[in-house]
């Protein structure tokens, strides 16, 4: 965490701030390995206050001997509630005058508090995006972390899928994934996992319902195992006995565009040019207009953070970053097909991180086709 706190201080010392004050979760764990989870939109589990010589996690009581087992390289102390008056008083002690925030993790209660509070002694600096951007380039420690989270997303995803029958619904479905992943070490799943079958796989996110799978219609299955504080994911388009020719006709097309997007990645492109290059092989297609999201974005502590890699995105990839690559085709009233895979970017080009399988042989009407 050394290095992390350095990279933190160097931010501070170059907008020319006494510290930082560190609310997000996220964060929080990146620099501490404190795991505590907030309770949204406003019980936290602990903030760090960070200087120059100064590394400081405040918590509650009852979370503090937690907080010091993960974060040795911090000094916790216990706060009292609500945390931003008690925390005027801290900076108050530390004599801080100007002290950076994530604008984007602070309640207005909480700035509006903290503002009364100090009544102008110490300035309020917002910081935007910068301590999350300190996350995007993954250190080794956090390739392996991921490495792990996806590798047993990959044996779920297979494992879950073995033997698909007619009948079983969404919910069964993602209950299996769930089972599976937790069977294999995950800690929990990354996100609530999806499972789409039919012209509900027309939606790129869905909560599985006690729909049942039909024969040769599309299933999408969007899933990820959560381990040492890092996430898998992994999307497939499955299928159970032998897909319909629109299915084959669309599959085709979106496994040629994530071709064309990884074709692109490498240390120094721009992000919005992966999605560009999906984007013209969907296009060509007819797909063009089906294809409603961006072709992918980073992983890490978060399922969703930089870099983005959407028609929209300033960001250029960076050798070690974590991408994914998940293009997609959506078409109301039938269904859809996506593909998601998760690279490392490299100086000339990606590493791939995800392994299972995009597709099988066809299979018997009682059996199950991957793809």
């Amino acid at each position: 965490m050394s290095l992390r706190l350095q990279r933190l201080r160097d931010l501070a010392a170059e907008r020319q701030l006494d510290g930082i004050l560190v609310t997000h979760p996220s964060n929080r764990f990146y620099l501490s390995g404190y795991s505590g989870e907030d309770d949204p939109p406003n019980e936290s589990a602990g903030v760090l206050l960070i200087g120059a010589t100064t590394a400081l996690l405040f918590t509650g009581a009852t979370n503090v001997a937690w907080a010091e087992a993960e974060a040795p390289t911090f000094t916790t102390k216990p706060w009292t509630r609500p945390w931003a008056g008690f925390l005027v008083q801290v900076l108050r002690d530390l004599g801080w005058k100007r002290m950076g925030f994530e604008d984007d993790a602070v309640l207005y209660a909480t700035h509006r508090d903290l503002c009364a509070g100090l009544d102008g002694q110490t300035e309020l600096v917002p910081l935007g995006d910068a301590v999350d951007k300190l996350r995007s380039v993954k250190e080794p420690v956090e390739l392996e972390a991921l490495a792990k989270a996806i590798s047993i997303t990959d044996a779920a995803f297979v494992a879950a899928t073995a033997d698909l029958e007619v009948g079983m619904t969404e919910r069964d479905l993602a209950r299996r994934i769930e089972r599976e992943l937790r069977e294999r070490g995950a800690e929990r799943e990354a996100f609530h996992t999806i499972v789409a079958a039919g012209p509900h796989a027309a939606r790129p996110h869905h909560a599985p319902t006690d729909r049942p799978i039909e024969r040769g219609e599309p299933v999408i299955i969007d899933m990820g195992a959560h381990v040492d504080g890092y996430n898998g994911d992994l999307t497939r388009t499955t299928w159970i006995g032998h897909p319909t020719e629109e299915l084959r006709r669309v599959y085709a097309s979106v496994e040629a565009a994530q071709r064309g997007a990884l074709g692109v990645i490498r240390d120094g492109v721009a992000a919005k040019d992966v999605d560009a290059a999906a984007r013209s092989i969907l296009t060509a297609a007819g797909l063009g207009e089906a294809f409603s999201h961006g072709v992918g974005h980073g992983l890490g502590v978060r399922v969703h953070e930089a870099p983005s890699a959407g028609q929209m995105s300033e960001d250029i990839l960076h050798a070690g970053q974590v991408l994914t690559v998940e293009p997609g085709a959506y078409l109301p009233g039938w269904g859809g097909v996506r593909i998601e895979d998760v690279v490392v970017v490299e100086p000339g080009g990606y590493r791939m991180l995800t392994g299972a399988p995009k597709k099988q042989s066809e299979t018997r009407d009682t059996g199950g086709t991957t793809a």
